[in-house]
């Protein structure tokens, strides 16, 4: 009798654990990709951990962050990501790794180990304007090599329309 207890305690342990993991935003928590995390085995390349056995479909999304070519297009600031598929969302995820990410011309590559989001449709992409010059330019997004989320545009409080944020649908 005991040992039923400790097993369905384990469970609700792990179901909760998920959750906190695939709707982070409910949750107030803001998953971290970087060094804490298990790796998917290309260079600077993050991977969150799947949940095996969880019951919920797992995807591995591969996100790629196009930064502009402009003078001053890099940001040294936290960039954050929020994902919207025809089966749910998950977000904001703090998009970070060992590199010096978000630098003018670079392309910074995450793997994300996410529940199942199904067609993706859209995305918002912000950044907390912290550091010593925030601004950012972004060309844009892709995930998985076929979903393409096109920016052009500057987010910084002293530029366009001087927010740090845009939903982005997908082209």
């Amino acid at each position: 009798m005991r040992i039923g207890r400790v097993v369905a305690g384990t469970v609700a342990l792990a179901a909760t654990t998920i959750m906190a993991t695939s709707e982070s935003a409910a949750a107030d928590v803001t998953p971290r990709i970087g060094s804490d995390h298990t790796y998917s085995g290309r260079q600077n390349t993050p991977s969150v951990p799947l949940h095996k056995g969880s019951g919920v479909a797992q995807h591995q999304y591969r996100v790629a962050v196009y930064t502009g070519n402009k003078a001053g297009a890099g940001t040294d600031a936290n960039v954050y990501i929020t994902i919207y598929g025809s089966r749910g969302s998950v977000g904001p995820i703090r998009l970070d790794n060992s590199a010096n990410n978000f630098e003018t011309g670079k392309t910074d590559r995450f793997t994300l180990g996410l529940i199942d989001l199904g067609r993706l449709k859209s995305i918002k992409i912000r950044h907390d304007n912290s550091g010593r010059k925030p601004g950012w330019y972004l060309n844009k997004v892709t995930i998985d090599g076929n979903a393409t989320f096109k920016a052009y545009r500057w987010l910084a409080k002293d530029e366009d329309d001087h927010n740090t944020w845009v939903k982005l649908d997908r082209d």
